[in-house]
């Protein structure tokens, strides 16, 4: 019989890829009236509110005493000690232009500790996967999952670093920052949002820096990093779930490239 864990992780993949259904139903096709700007400045339209509504009715049915943080919809308090972070669909630019790289994200914490993460790419039919002392899996189509690890390159010079845009480095001390990593690493690209953790996973890039996120941003892909082996912090060495950025990689890597973060932004500070 499986364990809770692993039956709440297949919920989770299958969860994740019904919700990519919807979203499937309009990428390309979405008409004005469909999406809107949010106050915040970021678009938002019917496939997210749509998409995440169906995963949180999922997730209700299934765990009707957990609790439910999601992007679109205020919280579901629970009282399980379990709670579900939703974002439903990771990319919305990407999205609304009919670019593939968006993708479907969920997310479960144990106790505020990050026990399983899915990300799902609709587009692509490309998923990711991982729960604690689980691994972390990778599937394209209909091929059998295959096990995956964290690139294991340690020089900054033969390293890919991958982030979702420019913009986010938006103070002079992270432009700086953003100028000092692409000059030591071998080549930096902007293979946006939620697609980065899947790249990293399947050892396309070596390291994920982000300079600007919310919880539901990044919530699903602290399990896949953690059981790669990777590590993750902030560009402070911070490794809370209150954290905004997000630097990823193997565990040598993200020494070297912290090292580097630190020095820069602390040059500002002086």
């Amino acid at each position: 019989m499986k364990s809770e864990l692993e039956q709440r992780l297949d919920f989770s993949v299958e969860a994740a890829k019904r919700a990519g259904e919807v979203t499937l139903k309009y990428f390309g096709k979405l008409d004005p009236e469909q999406r809107r700007i949010k106050s915040d400045g970021s678009p938002v339209t019917v496939a997210d509110r749509e998409s995440e509504t169906l995963l949180r009715e999922l997730i209700s049915q299934r765990y009707p005493d957990d609790a439910i943080l999601g992007e679109e919809f205020e919280d579901k308090p629970g009282t399980s000690g379990y709670k579900w972070v939703i974002d439903p669909i990771d990319g919305t630019i990407s999205f609304v232009q009919g670019v593939p790289l968006y993708g479907t994200m969920l997310a479960c914490l144990h106790d505020d500790d990050p026990i399983l993460g899915v990300i799902h790419m609709p587009a692509f039919d490309e998923t990711v996967w991982a729960a604690t002392d689980l691994g972390c899996w990778h599937r394209q189509g209909s091929n059998p999952p295959v096990r995956v690890l964290v690139s294991s390159g340690t020089e900054p010079a033969e390293a890919i670093f991958t982030t979702t845009s420019l913009s986010y480095f938006d103070t002079p001390p992270l432009r700086d920052l953003y100028e000092q990593l692409d000059g030591i690493c071998r080549y930096s690209r902007g293979w946006s949002d939620c697609y980065a953790w899947v790249l990293l996973a399947t050892g396309r890039v070596d390291a994920v820096i982000e300079p600007s996120l919310s919880l539901w941003d990044f919530a699903a892909a602290l399990p896949i990093i953690r059981e790669l082996g990777g590590i993750w912090t902030d560009l402070a060495g911070n490794s809370t779930l209150e954290v905004t950025q997000i630097l990823a990689a193997n565990p040598t890597l993200h020494a070297t490239l912290l090292a580097y973060c630190e020095e820069s932004l602390e040059s500002h500070r002086v």
